[in-house]
């Protein structure tokens, strides 16, 4: 598989966080707007943006967040970021992108949740506009938050479903707050009909996956520890689960550790639903060209493949049947002519 060939075929991404995508010449643009400094600029700040090398945890992971957060509570800033990142995925033919982020994090300095909802989405759709790419937005509770303040998250996706937000999501510490602690708030997600996606499985508890499947979730956002469990990883494939896998971002996080550990293949034999994703661009310092191509040099995939990985995508993608079939026929037309040739 060439670059420039896997760089121009359409692909589609449902696991890529707003704000573990922000380039680090956006970050100073905004930091520059703001009046305010940064911890530093340029090269060392790119490097303060992505996660270490010697990233021992999920934990450790996300403490990259801490340097672009403080400057996501202006409406500009998220207005632009979310543009941005339409911007960077249009650069590689994403042909639809749906972005999880989590409102309560930008509301510090006094946004309301209906503030940063209609600047993200309006981003998101002068995104759309400019650069072709079809977008949705799935809101995240927080595991670290409390239940009236992941409730106040549900009440907003249901408010803005079919708007610009096409579902919800749970993410952040999964070691510490196992699934079990959200049945109530993921149960009142389900109960309004909002789709749901979950975090689970990460941090090697396939107990997890069992507990966001039982509670409505039809994709699971990594997934890593179904390969610990065949009675689960069964389960999803019955359920007709799709899981949303991250591969560089699971090594960065300890989810595994080392290529033999990794259940990409295992998966695929066993016939469970998978799609690819870049989980968090900037963190983990990857594009979704790049993860195609690194499983290629591991598992040797090729474009027919890669066609089936996006079309699994389609599939289990939050929008319509009719646009998932313009979906599927963009696929058809660019990827045929590659596995005819």
């Amino acid at each position: 598989m060439q670059r420039e060939i896997v760089q121009n075929l359409p692909k589609i991404e449902l696991h890529c966080h707003l704000d573990g995508s922000v380039r680090p010449a956006v970050l100073e643009e905004i930091a520059r707007k703001q009046k305010r400094a940064l911890p530093a600029t340029g090269d060392a700040l790119a490097e303060l943006m992505k996660v270490p090398d010697e990233s021992e945890s999920l934990l450790d992971y996300l403490k990259c967040f801490d340097v672009v957060l403080p400057y996501l509570q202006q409406k500009e800033a998220l207005e632009l970021i979310a543009y941005d990142l339409v911007a960077q995925v249009a650069e590689e033919k994403v042909a639809y992108l749906e972005v999880r982020f989590a409102p309560m994090l930008f509301t510090h300095e006094g946004l309301s949740i209906e503030t940063i909802l209609d600047v993200v989405l309006s981003g998101l759709k002068k995104g759309e506009e400019d650069f072709g790419v079809k977008t949705n937005a799935l809101l995240c509770g927080m595991r670290h938050h409390t239940l009236e303040q992941n409730q106040q998250i549900v009440t907003a996706a249901k408010k803005y479903l079919g708007k610009g937000v096409a579902g919800f999501d749970l993410a952040g510490d999964e070691a510490n707050y196992p699934m079990s602690l959200f049945e109530e708030v993921v149960s009142e997600a389900h109960t309004q009909q909002i789709p749901i996606t979950l975090h689970a499985g990460e941090c090697g508890c396939a107990q997890n996956v069992a507990t966001a499947v039982k509670l409505g979730a039809t994709r699971i956002g990594h997934g890593i520890a179904l390969k610990d469990d065949s009675a689960i990883l069964e389960s999803c494939i019955r359920h007709n689960t799709l899981i949303e896998m991250c591969p560089t971002s699971n090594f960065q996080t300890k989810a595994v550790s080392s290529l033999s550990e990794y259940p990409f293949q295992i998966f695929l034999d066993a016939g469970l639903n998978i799609c690819i994703n870049t989980d968090n661009r900037t963190v983990s310092n990857t594009t979704l060209t790049d993860e195609f191509l690194k499983l290629h040099e591991w598992y040797q995939i090729d474009y027919a493949l890669m066609k089936k990985l996006n079309q699994n995508a389609i599939e289990g993608a939050f929008i319509s049947a009719s646009d998932k079939q313009h979906l599927s026929e963009q696929l058809d037309t660019a990827y045929l002519p590659i596995l005819h040739s």
